[in-house]
């Protein structure tokens, strides 16, 4: 009789084998040397993060920041790993969710530091998703004028996206993400084995912000995506998903290293999707998925971009509706929202955009595509166009 074991120790015996084989090697350039870093990416690298922290330079006390879902399952690994290095480590557990970013948790990380006797030669390692990485960089950002920081994102979302670029943040009542700072890490450190714990839910909102980096940048991509979406609705074999995340990561790579600090405006077209997404996160109360959130966004922006007459395919609308609705994420915001027991109408997405930070002088710009692999920033953009779009994709 055959033996089936679970896919995560399949993963990880795999993984222990291949460690040392298939570490790839990205570079993130700032203008500041001391800002550049490199992304290291290697299946098992968790088990040897205390090694690559050694490697990097690095030599001061370790507080490693998680949440308690996260720590579950990785915490003991990397807290492992720091001490087989010769790192003490002070270990901070937050409840999970978009609720603990905020600056109360904030000045609660910074107590816990100043009495763990964490100090300038500290070294704050986030690991978990982007809530946690966002809250732990603003805390290494601020504390002390600035500690190093290492970043283990455990989702596929913030592999792809929030964990690079150095923006770092805590959300007010009246918006996501609005006090921050730009801190890149020292250090990042991405081990693919790890999405193997991930829900399914999870893996889908990751694949929302993979199908907006091959939208904005690699129409080969888009094209696999777009072919054969079903074969990404769940985490595929370790090449394709060590291919998959090199080539979303490497999209944002180049357009941060365009626009470091979001001055030029060459970095906005990341925010595709974020325009309307953030709106529907707002109405919400922050209870949707962030994915989810982008995913009914680029449906919105595609909308937008096809009234604007700015399609250069016809079809792009159509493909990316079945894209999305393949990998199991919305594509009709009313609808959507609807089952989240969220009654809200065009107008009062229109609403909710009044606090969003791509405003510029007191207008909305939006990140229009073009063809895959080409979007651009839009300002002139009536509000009836706006409105239209969202009746459009509303689907009630």
């Amino acid at each position: 009789m055959a033996l089936h074991l679970p896919r995560a120790c399949i993963l990880l015996e795999w993984a222990s084998r291949a460690c040392h084989k298939t570490m790839i090697t990205l570079h993130l350039r700032f203008p500041k040397p001391e800002h550049s870093h490199p992304i290291l990416l290697a299946p098992g690298l968790l088990d040897r993060c205390g090694a690559a922290l050694r490697e990097a330079g690095l030599e001061g006390p370790i507080a490693l920041v998680s949440d308690t879902t996260v720590a579950a399952y990785h915490g003991a690994r990397v807290r492992r790993s720091m001490e087989e290095a010769g790192f003490p480590v002070l270990e901070i557990l937050l409840p999970p969710g978009e609720k603990t970013k905020t600056l109360d948790t904030a000045a609660a990380l910074y107590r816990r530091l100043a009495r763990g006797g964490i100090g300038r030669d500290g070294v704050l390692i986030g690991l978990g998703g982007g809530v946690v990485l966002d809250l732990a960089g603003f805390v290494a950002a601020t504390y002390m004028r600035g500690i190093a920081l290492v970043s283990i994102p455990t989702t596929l979302l913030a592999m792809v996206d929030a964990a690079i670029g150095g923006k770092t943040g805590v959300d007010l009542p009246e918006g996501k993400n609005l006090v921050g700072a730009f801190h890149p890490p020292r250090l990042l450190l991405i081990d693919p084995m790890v999405l193997s714990t991930l829900p399914p839910a999870e893996w889908r909102n990751g694949m929302a912000e993979v199908v907006k980096a091959a939208l904005i940048g690699d129409a080969a991509l888009w094209q696999q995506l777009r072919d054969h979406p079903a074969r990404w609705a769940a985490m595929p074999e370790i090449e394709p998903l060590v291919d998959l995340l090199t080539r979303a990561i490497a999209v944002k790579v180049r357009i941060v290293e365009q626009d470091p600090l979001e001055t030029r405006g060459e970095r906005e077209v990341l925010n595709l999707g974020h325009t309307f997404g953030h709106a529907f996160e707002r109405v919400s109360g922050y209870r949707v998925p962030h994915g989810e959130a982008v995913a009914a966004g680029m449906m919105a922006a595609a909308a937008l971009s096809a009234r604007r007459g700015f399609l250069e395919e016809p079809r792009l609308f159509q493909d990316l509706e079945d894209v999305l609705r393949g990998l199991g994420l919305p594509t009709r915001w009313r609808a959507w929202l609807a089952r989240y027991g969220i009654d809200a109408s065009p107008e009062d997405i229109i609403a909710a955009m009044g606090t969003d930070k791509k405003r510029r002088g007191g207008r909305l710009r939006f990140i229009l595509i073009h063809r895959p692999g080409v979007v651009r920033v839009h300002s002139d953009v009536p509000d009836e166009a706006v409105l239209q779009a969202l009746e459009e994709t509303a689907g009630l």
